[in-house]
């Protein structure tokens, strides 16, 4: 897909998603998405991968001035999500319901991606750049693991294991098993790949 076409998709995306949230009251979009409703200003504000956003209402304007695709997909998000509550329960993206094409292959790409780009690098660069996408690192069977807060309501983890002397470094994103009631597969699979981009590009 070039540049053009892919701007062209863009655009049409974000006026579809931009017409369903037409009309909607802000208040049950804030208790649907977690996010905060500042009534005064009629701004949106929450934390994404490292970034500090709001949203106007009702244009539905997003600064600072994100990826196209993390754009969308917070609009994505604010028109999707119903407020189930996380289950603390992990699985893969090709787990999502209908994601075993498309959530499957990412798996097999994201974790061949990170086995590559970070299995041997620095653990305190690697916890740095976590941390600094705002992730809270906590203890588990790998060797780094931190949630990413992509959206208030949907978590990315990852889990990553160092290269040693007899084992290649390999790594894994997980979603919550509450993950298809906010966003569809689709739109796992771009919220994973940029952040993987943000991860790698930090480094």
């Amino acid at each position: 897909m070039n540049n053009k076409t892919e701007n062209r998709a863009f655009l049409e995306m974000r006026k579809a998603a931009l017409n369903r949230l037409e009309g909607k009251a802000p208040e049950p979009i804030a208790a649907r998405t977690g996010i905060f409703y500042d009534k005064e200003r009629k701004i949106f504000t929450l934390k994404s991968m490292g970034y500090d956003i709001e949203v106007s209402y009702p244009q539905f304007h997003i600064t600072p001035e994100l990826n196209e695709w993390h754009q969308l997909l917070l609009l994505h998000y604010m028109d999707m999500a119903d407020s189930a509550p996380l289950t603390g329960q992990l699985m893969s993206f090709g787990d999502l319901p209908g994601g075993m094409v498309r959530g499957g292959g990412f798996d097999r790409q994201s974790e061949r991606a990170l086995s590559q780009r970070l299995g041997n690098a620095s653990p305190a660069l690697v916890k740095k750049a976590c941390e600094d996408l705002g992730a809270e690192i906590f203890d588990s069977n790998a060797d780094l693991s931190g949630v990413f807060s992509v959206f208030p309501y949907y978590p990315i983890t990852l889990k990553l294991w160092f290269a040693d002397e007899d084992i290649p470094g390999s790594g894994k994103l997980l979603l919550d098993k509450s993950a298809n009631r906010f966003l569809s597969v689709e739109d796992a699979v771009t919220a994973g790949s940029l952040l993987l981009d943000a991860l790698f590009s930090s480094l």
